[in-house]
């Protein structure tokens, strides 16, 4: 199979600061290097980027942030979302700022 874009959607919660929600950009963004492949311990993700939404369109949802990631293969996405231990640590520390989150992928 071929590659795959990830896309998530965040809506932080109303008392989070811009600061807080700039460092987990940076955090997110920062996966692009920790995360690594368990055999060859080399990073396996071929881009990230991460923002605030800008559409002028008003269909957003409450969501305000969006980050896209894409992998390589299926695999590689299926390691990202359920093992990777850089990932797990991070997703693991939202819950306290988000108040929503929603995930889509597709094929690159």
């Amino acid at each position: 199979m071929g590659g795959i874009i990830h896309v998530v959607q965040l809506q932080f919660k109303s008392d989070v600061g811009s600061e807080k929600i700039d460092d987990v950009l940076a955090q997110l963004i920062a996966l692009k290097d920790k995360c690594v492949l368990l055999d060859t311990q080399k990073p396996y993700i071929k881009s990230i980027r991460a923002g605030p939404d800008n559409s002028i369109e008003g269909m957003q949802n409450d969501y305000t942030h969006m980050i896209i990631t894409e992998f390589e293969s299926v695999a590689h996405r299926d390691y990202y979302a359920k093992k990777d231990p850089a990932h797990m640590l991070l997703a693991t520390s939202l819950p306290p700022f988000v108040k929503g989150l929603q995930v889509l992928d597709i094929a690159a």
